[in-house]
C-alpha cells in the first residue's frame, strides 16, 4: 500500500493482536486503495502464519484467496446489489460457518448505494454479528451512509496519495515492466492523477501503448490533451493584462490542436492556486481571476459550444477586471504591446477591486441590516447553486424545500431561513435523515467545518404556491375584462 500509512499500521496491529473488528468502513476518493486494503485484510484475517500482522501469502488459506477459489471471501457491488432482497440473502448466508477458511469476509463496495430498506435489514446483522464474519464497507460518499451503520463500524478515512509517492511508485512499476520514462513525465503523471494511484497506473499503461520507445512529457501532454505550464503561464499573463487578441488566439490554437478546454482551465486555476500559496504580488487579483475561471469551467458541461462559452466567459472576466495590474509583464513583448494599446481604455474602466469614490459612501456604512436573503461571504452563491444542482439529481424533495428558503453563510455556519408560512418545510428538513444528508452536502461544497442551522424568519419573502400564482393571474384577467371567478377546481 502507498500513502495510507496510518490505516495500514492500525489494521496490522489489530491482526497481530488477534483483535480484528466485525465491521469496517473505508471512506475516501476513488483509486486510493480502499478495496486493495480490504483484500489484504481478508487474507491477513485468515492467514495461518501471519508475520507482524501481514499475511504470509504462502499458507493454504492465502493461496486459496489469492487464486480466487475461496467461497468465504465475497466481494459485493453495492450499486448492483442494492435492494433489500440481496441483503436478506446475505443475512441468511452469513450465519453458516466458513467453508474452508477461519473467517468469512464480506466486502461491499460503494455501500452508500444501498437503499434505506437494505441498510435497515443489514443493521440487525451488524448489531449481533456472528463470530466468524467480518464486514468491510467501502464508499466514496460516506455522508450517504446512515449514522446507525457508521456507529457500528470502525471508520477509516483514506487520504489522497501525495504526488511524490505516486511518482516513486510509478518509477518502480516502469522499471519492472521495462518501460523507459523521463523523470518530468513521471512528475506530470503524478500531478494529473490527483491523488489516485489507480488513475496514475492506467495513464502509465496508456502512455506505454501510445508511444513506442521512451515516454516523454511532450508525448504525455499530447496524449492527455494538455498544454505545457509555460503556455498556461503566457495565457494567464495575457488574461491579466487584458490582451483580448492573445487570449482569443490561444483558445483558437487549443481548439485546432484538439486540446480539452476544461483541462486547460483546470491547469489555469492550478497555476493561480500555486501563485497564491507561494505569495502572490496581488492576491486579490489572483483570487478574483481564479473564481472567474472556476465559474467558466463549472458551466462547461451545460454548454453545446464550449469554445464560445470559454471565449465569452474570459472576455467578460477581463471586462470586470478593468484596471491594469501594478507589476509589469515579464519578458512578454506581445503582451506588453497589447497592454500599452489598451492602457487608455483600462484607465477609464472601473476596477472591480478599486476603492469606491470619495463622494459615494461605502455600502457597508449606509446599508441597513442584512436581510435573510443576502449571502454573507463572497463565492457563497455559486457554491450554493452547485450544491442545489447536485441535490436536485439525488433528492428532489429536499431540493424543492430549499427552493422556498433563503440561505446565508456567516463564518462557519450556514443559516437556512423559511417564511413562517413554510414551517412544514423547516420541520421536514429537520428530520434526522434529511438533516444528515443536507449537512453532508453543505460540508462537501462549503467546507468540513461548516455547520447548518434552520430557522423561521419573517424577513424571508414567501413565494406563492402554483395554485396561488394561478389565482393571481386569473384575478388580473377578471380585472381586465370586468369578470369574476365562478368556480375553482
Amino acid at each position: 500500500m502507498v500513502g495510507q500509512e496510518e490505516v495500514v499500521r492500525t489494521l496490522r496491529n489489530a491482526v497481530a493482536a488477534n483483535e480484528v473488528a466485525h465491521a469496517y468502513l473505508f471512506a475516501g476518493e476513488r483509486g486510493i486503495g480502499k478495496t486493495s486494503v480490504a483484500r489484504i485484510l481478508a487474507r491477513a484475517a485468515n492467514c495461518l502464519a501471519p508475520q507482524g500482522g501481514e499475511p504470509c501469502n504462502a499458507c493454504p488459506n492465502c493461496e486459496t484467496i489469492l487464486a480466487n477459489r475461496s467461497l468465504d471471501i465475497l466481494e459485493i457491488d453495492g450499486a448492483s446489489n442494492r435492494g433489500i432482497d440481496h441483503i436478506r440473502r446475505l443475512r441468511e448466508e452469513v450465519n453458516f460457518s466458513p467453508t474452508d477458511l477461519k473467517t468469512k469476509v464480506y466486502v461491499i463496495d460503494e455501500v452508500h448505494m444501498l437503499t434505506n430498506e437494505a441498510f435497515n435489514a443489514l443493521l440487525k446483522t451488524l448489531e449481533e454479528p456472528p463470530a466468524h464474519a467480518v464486514f468491510i464497507f467501502a464508499t466514496t460518499e460516506p455522508h450517504k451512509v446512515p449514522r446507525t451503520i457508521v456507529s457500528r463500524c470502525q471508520a477509516f478515512d483514506f487520504r489522497k496519495i501525495p504526488a511524490e509517492k505516486i511518482a516513486a511508485r510509478l518509477a518502480v512499476i516502469a522499471e519492472k515492466e521495462g518501460i523507459p520514462i523521463a523523470p518530468d513525465a513521471l512528475d506530470l503523471l503524478a500531478r494529473k492523477a490527483n491523488g489516485g494511484l489507480r488513475d496514475a497506473t492506467v495513464m502509465l499503461e496508456q502512455a506505454a501503448s501510445y508511444r513506442e520507445g521512451g515516454i516523454t512529457a511532450e508525448a504525455l501532454l499530447e496524449m492527455l490533451g494538455l498544454v505545457g505550464r509555460e503556455e498556461v503561464a503566457s495565457f494567464l499573463e495575457a488574461l491579466e493584462w487584458g490582451n483580448r487578441q492573445a487570449v482569443l488566439d490561444t483558445i483558437d490554437r487549443l481548439v485546432e490542436r484538439g486540446k480539452d478546454l476544461e483541462l486547460f482551465l483546470a491547469d489555469l486555476v492550478e497555476l493561480l492556486r500555486d501563485r497564491i500559496a507561494h505569495g502572490s504580488d496581488d492576491e486579490a487579483r489572483d483570487v478574483h481571476l481564479a473564481r472567474g475561471v472556476l465559474a467558466v469551467k463549472r458551466d462547461l458541461f451545460r454548454s453545446l459550444d464550449r469554445r464560445i462559452l470559454v471565449e465569452i466567459g474570459l472576455v467578460s472576466l477581463m471586462n470586470e477586471r478593468g484596471a491594469v495590474p501594478a507589476a509589469p509583464p515579464r519578458d512578454r513583448t506581445d503582451v506588453a504591446r497589447a497592454g500599452a494599446a489598451d492602457s487608455a481604455r483600462r484607465e477609464k474602466a472601473p476596477s472591480l477591486l478599486a476603492e469606491p469614490p470619495a463622494d459615494r459612501p461605502r455600502e457597508t456604512e449606509s446599508a441597513p441590516t442584512r436581510p435573510a436573503t443576502a449571502p454573507a461571504e463572497p463565492g457563497f452563491a455559486s457554491a450554493w447553486q452547485a450544491m442545489m444542482q447536485e441535490i436536485e439529481g439525488e433528492r428532489v424533495a429536499i431540493a424543492a424545500f430549499l427552493t422556498e428558503a433563503s440561505a446565508r453563510l456567516e463564518q462557519d455556519r450556514v443559516t437556512i431561513a423559511f417564511h413562517p408560512g413554510h414551517a412544514f418545510h423547516k420541520e421536514s428538513l429537520e428530520k434526522a435523515a434529511n438533516f444528515q444528508y443536507l449537512a453532508g452536502m453543505v460540508r462537501r461544497h462549503l467546507g468540513d467545518k461548516v455547520s447548518v442551522e434552520i430557522e423561521l424568519n419573517d424577513g424571508v419573502v414567501r413565494k406563492p404556491s402554483p395554485r396561488e400564482a394561478l389565482r393571481e393571474k386569473a384575478q388580473l384577467v377578471c380585472e381586465l375584462f370586468d369578470g369574476r371567478i365562478v368556480k375553482e377546481d
